[in-house]
């Protein structure tokens, strides 16, 4: 059986809080905090951080002996240029160039900070994009994001950067919302070092099928890093992994075994009325549940049944990792 290294958002393990519940669903955690939660899931090998929120109060030395103490790694090092009032109407493309500068700069310090820690840097630039029509000149918003893309991944060659694209939340209409605008992105921006974060529930917002949107990014050598979660399609619900859709959750853990998919694989997930622990524990035996079901798929049978392109044939060759009769 294919075997993956699974980490979590610290996000997953904190406070969690919506526009209805502004002052959070339960108590504020620590960094510390969030690092114990982590530790106590079984199956989780590292986490997610951001740069500089999670750093405020401590320093790279002092995070990775956090890490270290509780049997962790630092899988990949988002960046936090949304989470920010000053970046209300853009990050990257924001039209005031100060602005627009520290919004880099915070950048290039994740760059250098997960070149310490040995992860890669993800781009989820979720304060660029625009919220009506004539808002924004569309061509300077383009010319911006690739030209802040570039200079961030020419820091560190050795650092990849993984655009995480979404459709919208918090901007009406997120810049990059499609795995067609991160992919061409990656190909305008031109640097080996720049892909893609592919988020399961992302996709499903932006009417994708999940796997089909990981296939065009492992053909073009572009998926750097996926997000399990799981939601109703409409919205970013971030639900615990394999709970609404479970056909497509195996379909995509199935293409991530075809395609030899060999990078981390993330929990990204907001359990705002449950046990964070519990969630993050449900979510790992999920997963692992999920991907007993993909390799109990026969393969050359499945691809014999989708040479016909007939849906009951190729029906057929999967429903009985499911259905036993």
């Amino acid at each position: 059986m294919a075997t993956y290294r699974i980490s979590a958002g610290l996000w997953c393990l904190g406070q969690t809080a919506d526009r209805f519940c502004p002052t959070g669903y339960s108590d504020a955690a620590s960094v510390q905090e969030m690092l114990r939660r982590a530790g106590e899931v079984r199956g989780i090998e590292g986490v997610e951080l951001h740069w500089d929120t999670d750093f405020t109060e401590l320093s790279i030395a002092e995070m990775r002996d956090l890490l270290k103490e509780r049997k962790l790694v630092c899988s990949n090092m988002n960046v936090n240029t949304f989470g920010y009032r000053k970046w209300k109407h853009g990050a990257f493309t924001n039209r005031d160039p100060r602005l627009r500068r520290e919004a880099i700069e915070l950048a290039t310090g994740a760059v250098a900070a997960a070149r310490e820690l040995g992860c890669s840097v993800g781009l989820w630039l979720g304060a660029d994009g625009f919220d009506y029509p004539f808002q924004v000149d569309y061509r300077k918003q383009w010319e911006l994001t690739i030209e802040g893309i570039r200079t961030v991944a020419q820091v560190d060659p050795t650092v990849d950067i993984g655009i995480e694209y979404k459709l919208k939340e918090p901007r009406n209409h997120m810049q990059i919302g499609s795995v067609g605008k991160a992919l061409y992105v990656c190909h305008e921006v031109g640097l080996e070092n720049v892909g893609v974060a592919l988020d399961f529930g992302h996709a499903l917002m932006s009417r994708e099928d999940p796997a089909d949107s990981l296939c065009l990014l492992a053909r073009s050598g572009k998926l750097f890093n996926v997000h399990f979660n799981d939601a109703y399609r409409e919205w970013d619900d971030d639900l615990v992994p394999g709970t609404i859709n479970l056909w497509e959750t195996v379909e995509y853990l199935y293409y991530l075994k075809v395609t030899d998919y060999r990078r981390w694989i993330g929990l990204d997930m907001f359990p705002f009325r449950e046990d964070p622990v519990e969630a993050c524990q449900l979510a790992v035996d999920n997963i692992k549940a999920m991907l007993r079901l993909a390799e109990a798929i026969d393969q050359k049978v499945l691809e014999k049944a989708q040479k016909t392109m007939d849906a009951i044939a190729t029906q057929r060759a999967v429903r009985g990792v499911v259905f036993r009769e």
